[in-house]
């Protein structure tokens, strides 16, 4: 390539095209398809809710445990060396559930033991910290841009995997599709680009493409830390533990709901493609937010932003868990995944803009496994819980709890300051 070609062709916009791919079939067609396949695999397979739900809490457990280890990893050999090596994890994981998982052993080992390495090196960390190197002025808007494919790929899994489940007669077809899904992702990896500065490029365009711009096009118009914090610096602000609270509310909602949201709706009575009918649309919530909410992020604080969705999304939630008819419920599905969707962007920009690029993938090493652990418990705790009390009513309740006090979080995680974390 010559140096006016250099010049000339920023590659971000390259990286995300790519990212949104590999996020759609990981995120999309893997992690979404869960809900629809676990369902149908252990009803065949007679065990209970609670005892096969502790493969998903032992995978969320592994997930963040390693996330430290991604972070050392993307630090010194890139991102792109940790999408390969993690969706290869995922793809071997995936076709060994289609072919050789019979006993709950079988599947706590490879979903639970396996995956999560798969999950932690091919997902989110390297994707977010991609795209927090190669964006700064327009990171809110790029983040949402890529994670948007999530929503796009679930929003089509779910009834997808439903059909082919109905027309193969087992559940075994859907795991070897994840599969397939898996390695296409491994192939995208491939044409992923490192660092901007690696090509002799700088965040948001090229140095002759940022340099045109006027002082108004370039500033930020939300707070971007001018240093890069150390963790052990951002660990003393309040705003860290804020974001984690955030966070938290985010992802423990969502594990329910993934897990078992497709039984909660059929003990309300919905039929099974209702039930994946009513996820399909909370899935496509989520999409539709993504990327206008990651454009707005650029221009309002993503605190703000947040505190609304998450009124929003309580709002939605209890809506679900009453489940009062089918209209009101489909209603309340797309409206939760959108402010589900929407917050999901902002906090990883929330990460970035508080504490800089370069910090970002050893700060969510720290975040993630906190986040995780915890969120991890409400598959399994909830399993057990449905299956002493007979209903999924304490599980909605304490997490609506947790919703609503993360409303108070996001106004009060103002940015940090050097004072603060004792910085310099």
């Amino acid at each position: 390539m010559t140096s006016t070609d250099q010049s000339t062709k920023f590659y971000g916009w390259g990286n995300l095209r790519t990212l949104f791919m590999i996020y759609l079939l990981v995120m999309g067609m893997v992690f979404y398809g869960f809900n629809v396949i676990f369902p149908e695999m252990i009803t065949d397979m007679g065990w209970s809710r609670g005892d096969a739900s502790w493969a998903q809490s032992i995978r969320g457990i592994l997930i963040g445990l390693s996330t430290p280890l991604v972070a050392l990893f993307i630090n010194r050999y890139g991102a792109q060396k940790s999408l390969l090596l993690g969706l290869s994890i995922m793809t071997l994981g995936l076709f060994l559930l289609g072919t050789v998982a019979s006993q709950l052993w079988h599947w706590i080992v490879l979903w639970g033991l396996l995956m999560p390495f798969g999950f932690a090196f091919g997902g989110v960390v390297p994707i977010q910290t991609t795209v927090s190197y190669w964006f700064n002025r327009k990171r809110s808007m790029a983040l949402g841009l890529v994670m948007t494919a999530g929503g796009v790929g679930g929003f089509i899994a779910q009834p997808f995997y439903a059909w082919l489940i109905a027309q193969f007669g087992n559940w075994q077809i859907g795991w070897l599709i994840a599969g397939c899904c898996a390695l296409g992702a491994t192939l995208c990896a491939l044409m992923i680009k490192g660092k901007p500065e690696d090509y002799g490029q700088i965040p948001d365009g090229t140095r002759e493409q940022v340099e045109a711009l006027s002082p108004t096009q370039s500033a930020a118009k939300t707070y971007q830390s001018k240093i890069s914090w150390t963790l052990s610096d951002a660990i003393r602000t309040p705003a860290l533990w804020f974001i984690l609270i955030i966070v938290m509310s985010q992802v423990m909602p969502l594990y329910m709901i993934t897990v078992h949201g497709i039984f909660h709706l059929r003990d309300s009575g919905f039929e099974r493609m209702q039930a994946a009918s009513i996820l399909s649309f909370l899935i496509a919530g989520s999409a539709v937010a993504r990327f206008p909410i990651g454009w707005l992020g650029d221009r309002i604080e993503p605190r703000y932003i947040i505190a609304v969705l998450h009124g929003v999304m309580l709002i939605a939630f209890l809506v679900i868990w009453k489940a009062p008819s089918l209209t009101m419920t489909t209603i309340a599905a797309p409206i939760f995944g959108f402010a589900f969707g929407g917050g999901v962007v902002m906090a990883p920009s929330m990460v970035a803009n508080y504490f800089g690029r370069e910090s970002f993938a050893t700060i969510n090493g720290f975040l993630l496994p906190i986040q995780v652990i915890f969120a991890s418990a409400v598959p399994v705790g909830a399993g057990y819980l449905v299956d002493m009390t007979g209903s999924y009513d304490l599980a909605f309740i304490i997490l609506s709890g947790f919703i609503a006090a993360s409303v108070l979080f996001a106004v009060l995680a103002s940015p940090p300051s050097p004072k603060e974390g004792v910085l310099g």
